[in-house]
């Protein structure tokens, strides 16, 4: 059950690149649409089957997207602070999802519905071209991975994923980050090991 929490100010929301760029006019219209709200560890943001009507700026947190294939969990994303979260395909296309959302500790996220979204959009070009950018980002991250794990080793991915976000192995299970990077875990454990010596 998530707790809604008073938007004081944009101090709240330090970790939006967003607030960064926007006009003082646009910077309040989003304010205005955005709600703070404490989720707690293992709670679902969305799971398949549901249409998803909201995107989560993270604050404060950590959150891991799967699905689920032949009964195991196929980790997409590992998103911390900064990261925003939400099934985009769901909330682009307004269909069903096939994924899980789920917190993997205590939360604080910045909550913005697809209507809001719409809106924003219509009303502020800043905001538009924004929107734009980080569907731009999704669809580019989304095309590497998928590289990574056709062309990539198991050595290489991890190696990148060591350089480029080494907070994920501090705050996700080993089980979660082996699946992400396309490997057993035990093939993680040896890689750790010999990263070790």
């Amino acid at each position: 059950m998530n707790t809604l929490l008073h938007l004081s100010n944009t101090t709240d929301l330090q970790h939006l690149p967003l607030l960064q760029v926007l006009s003082p006019e646009t910077r309040l219209s989003f304010l205005g649409a955005v709600s703070l709200s404490r989720y707690p560890r293992y709670e679902y943001l969305f799971q398949p089957g549901q249409t998803v009507k909201y995107g989560y700026f993270i604050l404060q947190g950590a959150v891991r997207q799967y699905y689920l294939q032949d009964g195991k969990e196929v980790v997409t994303r590992l998103l911390l602070e900064g990261d925003l979260c939400t099934a985009f395909y769901s909330f682009l296309s307004e269909k069903p999802c096939y994924e899980y959302g789920e917190l993997v500790e205590d939360s604080v996220l910045a909550v913005l519905s697809h209507h809001d979204v719409e809106r924003l959009c219509s009303q502020h070009l800043e905001i538009a071209n924004f929107e734009r950018k980080i569907t731009e980002q999704y669809l580019i991250q989304e095309h590497e991975r998928a590289i990574s794990l056709q062309f990539h080793s198991v050595q290489e991915r991890y190696e990148h994923l060591m350089q480029s976000r080494p907070d994920v192995f501090l705050r996700f299970s080993l089980g979660s980050i082996a699946s992400y990077l396309g490997m057993s875990q035990e093939t993680l454990s040896r890689l750790r090991a010999k990263k070790i010596r």
